[in-house]
């Protein structure tokens, strides 16, 4: 799954950037197919819920490493692809202003390779304040807009770093508070340009979804779960995100009325009859 990175990264970029305005006199630009929508979902849910993974495993090793004191105050990480399959975490403390970093580790097929408590904090490299910023800046748009979790912990965060200097996005996502439920709504993604303003914002749905494996019989195995997205002509990053974190299909029906099925990558249309 981590052999993506890079292609990820690289539909983020894309996904981050505007199209520039045509000329009066010629055309408005076509919008994308659906088969450029379903690789640009596939690509980014993949980056998800690998940037994720990280934040997610590179925490229990700081927690397990760092002194207790020095995981208190302010602060934050940052994800950042180094390779095709590691992704480099770096952890800091302060505001992004005096951010220092403290700890990192590399994270390669969703496991703790390396882990570094350094000796002595040093600062962010120019690359990482960008994503410390837009963290920061996602969140403020986040208070003004009143986007909110839909679970009682604060969002979670993904930085998707842009590749030539070009807009970030920054997924605000609603924590699993375990693993019976998962959070379908109460996602967003706020893109932000090189110079710090945000250039698009939007949620992935209308309210919070909260899905909940049922009990089913001993034996039993469920087939997946069923959700309407009002918002998306097919299925979105967040889907996909989604079925790799509950490691099960999700069927969308989409506002044309069509289903779909999302298995991890793997985004296909189903036939009702």
């Amino acid at each position: 799954m981590l052999m993506t990175i890079m292609l990820a990264v690289t539909a983020a970029q894309a996904l981050a950037s505007p199209p520039a305005p045509a000329p009066s006199v010629e055309p408005s630009p076509a919008a994308p197919s659906d088969e450029q929508r379903i690789a640009q979902s596939s690509s980014l849910g993949q980056i998800l819920y690998a940037f994720d993974r990280a934040a997610w495993v590179s925490t229990d090793a700081l927690r397990a490493t760092a002194p207790k004191q020095q995981l208190t105050g302010s602060g934050g990480y940052i994800v950042e692809p180094i390779d095709m399959q590691t992704l480099h975490v770096t952890y800091y403390h302060g505001d992004t202003a005096h951010a220092q970093a403290f700890f990192v580790a590399d994270v390669r097929n969703g496991k703790v390779e390396q882990k570094t408590l350094l000796d002595q904090p040093v600062a962010l490299t120019p690359r990482q304040l960008t994503l410390a910023k837009a963290r920061d800046i996602a969140a403020q748009r986040a208070k003004e807009r009143a986007y909110k979790p839909c679970t009682p912990s604060p969002f979670n965060t993904v930085v998707l770093p842009s590749r030539s200097g070009g807009p970030v996005a920054v997924y605000l996502l609603s924590a699993q508070q375990d693993a019976g439920t998962y959070p379908l709504g109460g996602n967003f993604r706020v893109i932000i340009g090189p110079d710090g303003q945000v250039l698009a914002s939007r949620p992935y749905s209308v309210r919070c979804i909260n899905m909940t494996a049922p009990k089913l019989p001993a034996g039993a195995k469920p087939v997946g779960f069923v959700v309407n997205d009002l918002l998306d002509p097919v299925p979105t990053e967040i889907h996909v995100f989604a079925s790799y974190s509950m490691h099960m299909s999700i069927f969308v029906t989409t506002p044309d009325h069509r289903l779909w099925k999302v298995q991890g990558a793997a985004i296909t249309p189903v036939d009702r009859k």
